[in-house]
Protein backbone atom coordinates (compact mmCIF):
# COMPACT_ATOMS: atom_id res chain seq x y z
CA UNK A 1 0.00 0.00 0.00
CA UNK A 2 2.49 2.58 1.07
CA UNK A 3 4.59 1.74 -2.58
CA UNK A 4 1.58 2.51 -4.25
CA UNK A 5 0.76 5.57 -2.63
CA UNK A 6 4.61 6.70 -3.24
CA UNK A 7 4.14 5.95 -6.34
CA UNK A 8 1.01 8.26 -6.84
CA UNK A 9 2.57 10.79 -5.07
CA UNK A 10 5.78 10.89 -7.52
CA UNK A 11 3.98 10.84 -10.29
CA UNK A 12 1.69 14.12 -9.50
CA UNK A 13 4.40 15.82 -7.91
CA UNK A 14 6.41 14.86 -11.24
CA UNK A 15 3.26 15.77 -13.26
CA UNK A 16 3.06 19.59 -11.26
CA UNK A 17 7.16 20.16 -12.09
CA UNK A 18 6.40 19.54 -15.91
CA UNK A 19 3.29 21.33 -15.50
CA UNK A 20 5.20 24.57 -13.71
CA UNK A 21 8.12 24.23 -15.91
CA UNK A 22 5.91 24.39 -18.75
CA UNK A 23 4.13 27.39 -17.56
CA UNK A 24 7.61 28.89 -17.07
CA UNK A 25 8.11 28.38 -20.81
CA UNK A 26 5.35 29.91 -22.29
CA UNK A 27 5.64 32.93 -19.72
CA UNK A 28 9.50 33.52 -20.95
CA UNK A 29 8.51 33.02 -24.85
CA UNK A 30 5.37 36.17 -24.01
CA UNK A 31 7.78 38.24 -22.36
CA UNK A 32 11.16 37.23 -24.38
CA UNK A 33 12.41 40.53 -26.26
CA UNK A 34 15.48 40.68 -28.70
CA UNK A 35 17.62 43.95 -27.69
CA UNK A 36 16.13 46.26 -29.77
CA UNK A 37 18.54 49.50 -31.08
CA UNK A 38 18.16 53.05 -31.16
CA UNK A 39 17.49 53.99 -34.43
CA UNK A 40 18.03 57.52 -34.33
CA UNK A 41 20.05 59.33 -31.94
CA UNK A 42 19.25 63.08 -30.74
CA UNK A 43 22.12 64.82 -33.17
CA UNK A 44 19.64 63.69 -35.79
CA UNK A 45 17.34 66.68 -34.54
CA UNK A 46 19.92 68.88 -33.53
CA UNK A 47 19.31 68.57 -29.62
CA UNK A 48 21.33 69.40 -26.71
CA UNK A 49 21.46 66.67 -24.67
CA UNK A 50 23.55 64.53 -22.41
CA UNK A 51 23.93 60.12 -22.70
CA UNK A 52 24.12 58.80 -19.26
CA UNK A 53 23.25 55.72 -17.71
CA UNK A 54 21.63 54.98 -14.37
CA UNK A 55 21.53 52.08 -12.32
CA UNK A 56 18.08 50.27 -11.87
CA UNK A 57 16.62 47.15 -10.00
CA UNK A 58 18.87 44.34 -10.17
CA UNK A 59 22.13 46.44 -10.72
CA UNK A 60 21.43 46.89 -14.27
CA UNK A 61 21.83 49.86 -15.97
CA UNK A 62 19.83 51.51 -18.25
CA UNK A 63 20.45 54.66 -20.78
CA UNK A 64 19.11 57.94 -20.62
CA UNK A 65 18.98 60.98 -23.07
CA UNK A 66 19.16 63.97 -21.04
CA UNK A 67 18.03 66.47 -23.10
CA UNK A 68 18.53 70.64 -21.84
CA UNK A 69 20.14 69.07 -18.77
CA UNK A 70 19.81 72.36 -17.54
CA UNK A 71 16.45 73.79 -17.98
CA UNK A 72 14.61 74.21 -14.72
CA UNK A 73 10.84 73.47 -13.56
CA UNK A 74 9.44 69.73 -13.49
CA UNK A 75 11.46 66.67 -15.71
CA UNK A 76 9.54 65.44 -18.52
CA UNK A 77 10.35 61.88 -18.48
CA UNK A 78 9.66 60.08 -21.91
CA UNK A 79 8.96 56.04 -21.86
CA UNK A 80 8.34 54.03 -24.79
CA UNK A 81 6.82 51.06 -25.83
CA UNK A 82 7.23 47.40 -26.43
CA UNK A 83 10.06 46.57 -29.00
CA UNK A 84 10.50 50.50 -29.53
CA UNK A 85 13.49 52.87 -27.91
CA UNK A 86 13.60 56.05 -26.91
CA UNK A 87 14.46 57.42 -30.41
CA UNK A 88 10.86 56.65 -31.41
CA UNK A 89 9.90 60.00 -29.16
CA UNK A 90 12.78 62.43 -30.63
CA UNK A 91 10.19 63.60 -32.61
CA UNK A 92 7.86 64.85 -29.87
CA UNK A 93 10.78 65.73 -27.84
CA UNK A 94 12.13 68.45 -30.53
CA UNK A 95 8.69 69.92 -31.03
CA UNK A 96 8.48 70.83 -27.57
CA UNK A 97 10.49 74.15 -26.62
CA UNK A 98 13.82 74.21 -25.51
CA UNK A 99 13.47 75.39 -22.33
CA UNK A 100 11.75 71.95 -21.63
CA UNK A 101 14.39 69.64 -19.96
CA UNK A 102 13.67 66.23 -20.89
CA UNK A 103 14.67 62.67 -20.27
CA UNK A 104 14.02 59.75 -22.45
CA UNK A 105 14.72 56.50 -20.97
CA UNK A 106 16.02 53.26 -22.42
CA UNK A 107 14.22 50.71 -20.44
CA UNK A 108 16.27 47.22 -20.18
CA UNK A 109 16.72 45.39 -23.59
CA UNK A 110 16.29 48.50 -25.31
CA UNK A 111 19.00 51.35 -27.08
CA UNK A 112 22.55 50.65 -25.32
CA UNK A 113 20.69 49.44 -21.65
CA UNK A 114 22.12 46.23 -20.12
CA UNK A 115 19.53 42.81 -21.58
CA UNK A 116 16.58 41.48 -19.66
CA UNK A 117 15.47 37.72 -19.58
CA UNK A 118 12.07 39.21 -20.15
CA UNK A 119 10.69 42.35 -19.65
CA UNK A 120 6.98 43.24 -18.27
CA UNK A 121 5.23 46.20 -17.14
CA UNK A 122 6.75 45.94 -13.89
CA UNK A 123 10.41 46.29 -14.81
CA UNK A 124 9.22 49.24 -17.18
CA UNK A 125 8.16 51.07 -14.02
CA UNK A 126 10.80 49.83 -11.66
CA UNK A 127 13.13 51.08 -14.64
CA UNK A 128 11.25 54.60 -14.57
CA UNK A 129 11.13 54.56 -10.73
CA UNK A 130 15.10 54.13 -10.78
CA UNK A 131 15.03 57.56 -13.21
CA UNK A 132 13.15 59.80 -10.69
CA UNK A 133 15.27 59.00 -8.31
CA UNK A 134 18.49 59.82 -9.82
CA UNK A 135 16.54 63.09 -11.43
CA UNK A 136 15.39 64.22 -7.59
CA UNK A 137 19.23 63.32 -6.27
CA UNK A 138 21.09 65.07 -8.71
CA UNK A 139 19.14 68.50 -9.32
CA UNK A 140 19.98 71.11 -7.03
CA UNK A 141 15.73 72.53 -7.37
CA UNK A 142 13.75 69.52 -7.86
CA UNK A 143 10.29 70.44 -8.27
CA UNK A 144 8.78 66.78 -9.77
CA UNK A 145 8.52 64.84 -13.22
CA UNK A 146 6.08 64.73 -15.73
CA UNK A 147 5.91 61.10 -16.77
CA UNK A 148 4.85 60.21 -20.98
CA UNK A 149 4.61 57.25 -21.71
CA UNK A 150 3.54 55.54 -25.65
CA UNK A 151 1.27 52.05 -25.65
CA UNK A 152 3.36 50.01 -22.89
CA UNK A 153 4.75 52.78 -21.87
CA UNK A 154 1.85 54.53 -21.54
CA UNK A 155 0.74 51.84 -18.97
CA UNK A 156 3.32 52.14 -17.20
CA UNK A 157 4.31 55.85 -16.80
CA UNK A 158 0.50 55.41 -15.21
CA UNK A 159 1.43 52.73 -12.75
CA UNK A 160 4.65 54.65 -11.84
CA UNK A 161 2.56 58.03 -10.85
CA UNK A 162 0.04 55.65 -8.70
CA UNK A 163 2.76 54.85 -6.61
CA UNK A 164 4.96 58.20 -7.01
CA UNK A 165 3.96 61.74 -4.99
CA UNK A 166 7.08 63.03 -7.05
CA UNK A 167 4.72 62.85 -10.39
CA UNK A 168 2.92 65.79 -11.03
CA UNK A 169 1.58 64.90 -14.83
CA UNK A 170 0.97 61.97 -16.78
CA UNK A 171 0.37 61.89 -20.60
CA UNK A 172 -0.53 58.41 -22.21
CA UNK A 173 -0.11 57.93 -25.89
CA UNK A 174 -1.78 54.81 -28.04
CA UNK A 175 -2.06 52.88 -24.49
CA UNK A 176 -4.42 50.23 -23.87
CA UNK A 177 -7.19 50.29 -20.94
CA UNK A 178 -7.12 46.55 -19.54
CA UNK A 179 -3.78 43.79 -19.60
CA UNK A 180 -5.67 40.70 -18.60
CA UNK A 181 -8.02 42.07 -21.22
CA UNK A 182 -5.58 42.21 -23.61
CA UNK A 183 -2.93 39.34 -22.76
CA UNK A 184 -5.88 36.73 -23.27
CA UNK A 185 -7.25 38.26 -26.58
CA UNK A 186 -3.38 37.45 -27.29
CA UNK A 187 -3.50 34.08 -26.07
CA UNK A 188 -7.06 33.43 -27.69
CA UNK A 189 -5.44 34.54 -31.24
CA UNK A 190 -2.72 32.00 -30.54
CA UNK A 191 -5.02 29.65 -30.37
CA UNK A 192 -4.23 28.71 -26.39
CA UNK A 193 -7.06 26.42 -24.83
CA UNK A 194 -9.07 28.48 -22.98
CA UNK A 195 -8.89 26.23 -20.36
CA UNK A 196 -5.51 26.86 -19.67
CA UNK A 197 -5.99 30.53 -20.11
CA UNK A 198 -7.10 31.34 -17.22
CA UNK A 199 -4.06 29.17 -15.36
CA UNK A 200 -1.32 31.07 -17.01
CA UNK A 201 -2.86 34.25 -15.95
CA UNK A 202 -2.80 33.46 -12.73
CA UNK A 203 0.91 32.14 -12.73
CA UNK A 204 1.90 35.52 -14.86
CA UNK A 205 0.73 37.48 -12.09
CA UNK A 206 2.18 35.42 -9.34
CA UNK A 207 5.92 35.24 -10.74
CA UNK A 208 5.48 38.96 -11.68
CA UNK A 209 4.09 39.82 -8.27
CA UNK A 210 1.31 42.11 -9.33
CA UNK A 211 -2.33 41.50 -10.21
CA UNK A 212 -2.78 42.72 -13.68
CA UNK A 213 -6.25 44.76 -12.70
CA UNK A 214 -4.36 46.37 -10.23
CA UNK A 215 -1.63 47.62 -12.58
CA UNK A 216 -3.96 48.08 -15.42
CA UNK A 217 -4.74 52.23 -16.78
CA UNK A 218 -8.34 51.41 -15.68
CA UNK A 219 -7.28 51.47 -12.05
CA UNK A 220 -4.18 53.11 -11.94
CA UNK A 221 -5.77 56.14 -13.54
CA UNK A 222 -8.28 56.06 -10.47
CA UNK A 223 -5.17 56.23 -8.31
CA UNK A 224 -3.10 58.99 -9.63
CA UNK A 225 -5.12 62.23 -9.28
CA UNK A 226 -3.01 64.43 -11.21
CA UNK A 227 -3.69 65.82 -14.43
CA UNK A 228 -3.79 63.24 -17.10
CA UNK A 229 -3.59 63.77 -20.92
CA UNK A 230 -4.50 60.67 -23.03
CA UNK A 231 -3.85 60.58 -26.68
CA UNK A 232 -5.09 58.22 -29.08
CA UNK A 233 -5.28 58.01 -32.83
CA UNK A 234 -8.58 56.79 -34.74
CA UNK A 235 -6.97 54.50 -37.24
CA UNK A 236 -4.85 52.62 -34.26
CA UNK A 237 -4.86 48.71 -35.05
CA UNK A 238 -2.18 47.52 -32.51
CA UNK A 239 -4.45 49.12 -29.39
CA UNK A 240 -8.28 49.96 -29.91
CA UNK A 241 -9.22 53.73 -30.07
CA UNK A 242 -11.68 52.75 -27.57
CA UNK A 243 -9.14 52.34 -25.05
CA UNK A 244 -8.71 55.22 -24.64
CA UNK A 245 -12.69 56.18 -24.05
CA UNK A 246 -11.86 53.75 -21.24
CA UNK A 247 -9.34 54.87 -19.10
CA UNK A 248 -10.57 58.52 -19.85
CA UNK A 249 -14.17 57.35 -18.51
CA UNK A 250 -12.91 55.66 -15.56
CA UNK A 251 -10.92 58.65 -14.64
CA UNK A 252 -14.37 60.22 -13.75
CA UNK A 253 -12.50 64.06 -12.97
CA UNK A 254 -12.06 67.09 -14.78
CA UNK A 255 -8.25 66.82 -15.01
CA UNK A 256 -8.34 64.29 -17.05
CA UNK A 257 -8.44 65.21 -21.13
CA UNK A 258 -8.78 63.22 -24.12
CA UNK A 259 -6.96 64.63 -27.43
CA UNK A 260 -8.18 62.23 -30.64
CA UNK A 261 -6.06 62.24 -33.53
CA UNK A 262 -7.95 61.43 -36.46
CA UNK A 263 -6.51 59.30 -39.34
CA UNK A 264 -3.22 58.34 -37.21
CA UNK A 265 -2.16 55.02 -36.25
CA UNK A 266 -0.51 53.72 -33.84
CA UNK A 267 2.90 54.89 -33.65
CA UNK A 268 2.88 57.15 -36.85
CA UNK A 269 1.44 60.41 -34.31
CA UNK A 270 4.44 60.78 -32.58
CA UNK A 271 5.80 62.53 -35.63
CA UNK A 272 2.98 64.75 -35.72
CA UNK A 273 3.89 68.34 -34.55
CA UNK A 274 0.12 68.59 -33.33
CA UNK A 275 1.55 66.03 -30.61
CA UNK A 276 3.98 68.30 -29.23
CA UNK A 277 1.63 71.37 -29.27
CA UNK A 278 -0.97 69.90 -27.77
CA UNK A 279 1.20 68.32 -24.86
CA UNK A 280 2.67 71.57 -24.42
CA UNK A 281 -0.52 73.18 -24.06
CA UNK A 282 -1.18 70.23 -21.25
CA UNK A 283 1.29 71.47 -19.09
CA UNK A 284 1.39 75.13 -19.30
CA UNK A 285 -2.82 74.06 -18.37
CA UNK A 286 -1.65 72.89 -15.41
CA UNK A 287 1.29 74.72 -14.42
CA UNK A 288 3.86 71.88 -15.30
Amino acid sequence: MLKIFLYIFFLSATGIIAFLIFLNFILTKIFYLPHTENKEIPETYNLNYQNRFIVTAHHKKVQVWDINPGASGPVLIGVHGWANTASSLLPLAAGLPADRRICLINTRSHGESDDEKYMTLVKYAEDIAALIQDIEENSENFSGVVLIGHSLGGAAVLWAASQDKRVKGVATIGTFADLETMMRDGFIQDKLPKGFIGSLITYIEFRIGERMKNISPLETVKIFRGPVLLVHGTKDKVVEFTDSNKIHKAARRENASHFVMKGFGHSDLLKEKALSERLEQFLKKNNL
